[in-house]
């Protein structure tokens, strides 16, 4: 029996029909109305994501927290909108939280349910795209078991928790690349095209392959509007890119800048270093189940997706590896859409391990019926030795939600503590006047004390407030202080957080805060 999350995919593996889609154009109706698996599965993920909200600590990361104070600044006709001050820009997330900006208090939750709901996406992408793959081999009755193994997967990518409990985007980068692929699988290639768009305003790896896969569709695509999309949106990434940067500070590449300047630990060799994180980004149980994949299905006309896949993951890896090479950090997050491509295939590896040990019994005389139990005693028995072997990874994920409840408590404290110094005009009586903080509330602080991020620093340079929490993984490390500002008094302390007022000796304290 086929598994019905593949039941809108075409049997053929190359797609047909002058639009690119398949017969049925990759839509059924239900009830008379057009069924979108896309849109279905993200209202669905959407709700889900908003629900986790009220019962899971919903707080965002570092970064998050920048596109949220950079989204306010946008939409805040009383604040500057200056780029600087915090991580590289991202476009992206900050088209949401523009958005978001608008409902005031409640932006940093409106982000982490977005980026929540692209999480659960890459979960549906990843288990349609194993149960697809494993129908097409012929083992349709297992697709579900090979779904849900793929999407299980993903949980064990690098820091895929944390992102997914703290707002981060590389979970919506996933839900991309992935919904990308099946959209292309099912020859909607226009939906294919415009997710690679969304996938390349969050990760410039992404720009070679949609400028070769957007000149290939506009050779098959006929129509002029077409063909101007097409041309829209590969023009779209770099101006979104390029543009905000540009606008608001005068540097145009400032995301490039920031990204060369800091080379992501990759000591004296960033070649060798590079290729390990990309083989450490997703655990090697995976990347063996992946391999073994590949070279079940090899020489297999109708299961040539495996290879195409394999293709597509391969080039961005080439593209990640290139871009290191040229100066950029090569982080193992840079290769995560080439990971979740792996944890598909494993999932996709352990039907079929299962599927081979059960033919091999049943080639045996009197053996038929038992086939299926060895089967699925093989396929248990290789899942369990995965689980063995990410035992690792298991317990870092089940550490994330306790660890994100601590986030929020620490924040939460934080609020208070700047409370207690009368808020914003408290911290700074003057247009020159100054905060620091631990390095990774940084972007928090800014949101709370609702200024741009150069105005919190995360070393002390200037006269001004040095807010000091605990130096662990939720705070970072204590903002050090310029040694030529020498008077430090202790204003306040609020839970974990002290206050200290920083300024010269004999110097006027006007413009200190606090």
């Amino acid at each position: 029996m086929e598994s019905s999350a593949v039941s809108e995919s075409p049997a053929p593996a190359a797609p047909g029909g002058a639009n690119g889609a398949p017969a049925g154009r990759g839509r059924r109706r239900l009830g008379g109305a057009r069924h979108s698996p896309f849109l279905t599965s993200l209202l669905g993920c959407v709700v889900v994501a908003a629900l986790s909200a009220a019962v899971l600590p919903t707080v965002p990361s570092y970064d998050p927290w920048s596109w949220v104070v950079w989204g306010r600044e946008v939409s805040d006709p009383h604040l500057s909108f200056i780029v600087n001050g915090g991580p590289s820009w991202k476009p992206l997330p900050v088209m949401f939280t523009t958005v978001f900006g608008l409902f005031g208090g409640a932006a940093p939750t409106l982000w982490v349910i977005a980026a929540r709901a692209g999480g659960l996406m890459a979960f549906v992408a990843a288990y349609r795209l194993a149960a697809l793959l494993v129908t097409r081999s012929g083992h349709g009755r297992a697709a579900p078991a090979a779904g849900v193994l793929a999407a299980a997967g993903l949980v064990m990518t690098q820091d895929w928790a944390y992102y997914w409990f703290r707002g981060a985007s590389e979970v919506v980068l996933v839900a991309a690349a992935l919904w990308a692929v099946d959209r292309l699988i099912a020859g909607r290639r226009r939906e294919a095209f415009a997710l690679g768009v969304v996938l390349g305003l969050m990760r410039p790896e992404a720009w070679p392959l949609m400028i070769a896969f957007g000149a290939w569709l506009a050779l098959r695509e006929p129509a002029l509007r077409v063909r101007l999309a097409i041309l829209a949106g590969l023009l779209l990434m770099p101006f979104a890119w390029f543009a905000p940067p540009g606008v608001s500070t005068g540097q145009p590449f400032l995301a490039a800048t920031h990204a060369s300047d800091y080379n992501g630990h990759l000591g004296a060799h960033p070649l060798i270093e590079v290729l390990r994180h990309g083989i450490d980004d997703q655990s090697v149980a995976i990347l063996v189940l992946a391999l073994i994949a590949v070279a079940i299905t090899l020489g297999r006309e109708r299961e040539r997706l495996i290879l195409w896949a394999v293709a597509g993951a391969g080039a961005w890896w080439v593209v990640v590896v290139a871009m290191t090479v040229d100066g950029y950090p090569g982080l193992e997050r840079f290769f995560l859409p080439a990971a979740a491509i792996a944890c598909v295939l494993a999932g996709v590896a352990v039907v079929r391990i299962g599927a081979l040990a059960g033919d091999a019994v049943s080639l045996r005389p009197g053996t038929l019926g038992v086939a299926r139990p060895v089967a699925l005693a093989a396929a248990l028995a290789v899942t369990a030795l995965a689980v063995v072997a990410l035992h690792g990874r298991i317990g870092y994920a089940r550490a994330q939600e306790p660890l994100a409840r601590q986030a929020v408590t620490r924040l939460d404290q934080l609020s208070a503590a700047v409370a207690a110094l009368g808020g914003h005009r408290g911290v700074y009586p003057c247009k020159t006047s100054f905060a620091a903080i631990n390095h990774s509330v940084q972007t928090a602080l800014a949101w709370k004390l609702h200024v741009t991020l150069e105005r919190v620093g995360t070393a002390m340079r200037y006269p001004g407030v040095l807010f000091v929490g605990p130096h662990d993984t939720i705070d970072g490390a204590r903002a050090p202080i310029a040694d030529s500002l020498n008077r430090i008094e202790l204003i306040e302390q609020v839970g974990p957080w002290k206050m200290y007022r920083v300024y010269r000796h004999g110097h006027s304290t006007a413009c200190v805060g606090g």
